[in-house]
């Protein structure tokens, strides 16, 4: 049709010919790029391109089989998505609440660190049922005065080619994910952001929760019973970290330095940046986005004086003095909380006291 309209159109100059040759020309070009044909029919003029077309379709047959068997042999190996790692010193008492909430979000398997004295508390004794079931694993570091970098060093050696992620956490450090602030996702949906394919460790920066202006425990959840941050609490700037199972890097190097491993490992900050600059303690200013570990520091007044009173992290010796006077920096100063720390410490703290 287009062809014979062509021959019929009378012109008058040989310029003007050739304009309307080139305006035809266009027309049926554009009318034959809309036509849809088989793809075959593309590739009957090229054998070449033929032998590609079905070589990217064998190809990605290929490829279709290597991830369902990979997935297969992942799965029969009973390799772990997600295990949680830390140190445990007097905390019975919250084990089984920290349990259930890593459950909730989709941990696997929880390598505990018994770092109790010889003659208090055993952190099987909460455990049993989950140890039964394969849940928990006991390290027995009972008597022994071990530093947490080591113990995060060793304990990666022993169950990196088990987990795929392995964080190491404190027991006051709860672990809550949300891409989308309105909801909280698991830690599979977490680590399965194509953000953190780079990642061999991910930083999650400490979020310090206040007491709530409570001063006794009470048997609710921790994550139930402190809700209300402390934003301006400076060490927010420090990090815990979650580390890529498989790596065979050395891990935690530094002495003392349990927050962030080597620089050797490739770093993000949890919106999946690589950190370029080192620092071996945090991130400052803190990151809040797409995680955080809330940080349940001081708890309740009464929590506050069991954590002092049971010693500290390597044998660190602290003034009671400085141990009050950072609760009260942490968290709003009452009479009843400070009646309580001079009762059951059987102290006056009298720089506290209203002249």
């Amino acid at each position: 049709m287009f062809k014979q309209k062509l021959k019929n159109v009378k012109l008058s100059s040989n310029k003007e010919k050739i304009f309307q040759n080139k305006k035809f020309r266009k027309i049926i070009i554009n009318r034959n790029k809309l036509i849809k044909r088989p793809i075959s029919e593309l590739f009957e003029k090229s054998f070449v391109s033929s032998i590609f077309y079905y070589f990217s379709k064998i190809a990605l047959i290929i490829a279709l089989l290597y991830t369902f068997i990979k997935l297969k042999i992942f799965k029969k190996s009973g390799k772990i998505f997600f295990c949680f790692c830390g140190m445990a010193r007097h905390e019975n008492i919250y084990t089984r609440e920290l349990i259930s909430y890593y459950l909730s979000i989709g941990t696997g398997k929880f390598i505990f660190g018994d770092n109790n004295d010889l003659d208090s508390e055993k952190i099987s004794d909460v455990t049993q049922d989950y140890i039964k079931n394969g849940i928990v694993d006991i390290i027995d570091l009972r008597g022994q005065k071990i530093d947490q970098t080591d113990f995060y060093k060793d304990a990666y050696e022993l169950y990196k080619n088990k987990c795929k992620w392995i964080s190491f956490f404190d027991f006051d450090e709860y672990l809550v994910m949300h891409f989308d602030e309105k909801k909280n996702i698991s830690v599979q949906e977490f680590l399965s952001n194509k953000i953190y394919s780079e990642c061999e460790s991910i930083s999650i920066n400490w979020l310090f929760m206040t007491d709530n202006n409570l001063v006794y425990y009470d048997k609710r959840p921790s994550i139930e019973r402190f809700t209300e941050p402390n934003y301006k609490e400076w060490a927010n700037l420090f990090v815990k970290s979650i580390l890529r199972g498989g790596l065979n890097k050395t891990t935690f190097k530094r002495k003392k330095s349990e927050h962030v491993p080597d620089k050797s490992i490739v770093i993000c900050n949890s919106n999946g940046e690589i950190i370029k600059k080192y620092n071996p303690h945090g991130i400052s200013p803190p990151l809040y986005k797409n995680a955080i570990l809330m940080h349940f520091n001081t708890r309740t007044a009464e929590e506050y004086v069991n954590k002092i009173s049971r010693g500290f992290l390597r044998g660190r010796k602290f003034g009671i003095d400085r141990r009050i006077k950072e609760f009260f920096y942490r968290n709003k100063f009452t009479e009843e909380k400070l009646n309580l720390f001079e009762t059951r410490l059987n102290m006056t703290f009298e720089k506290f006291h209203k002249k």
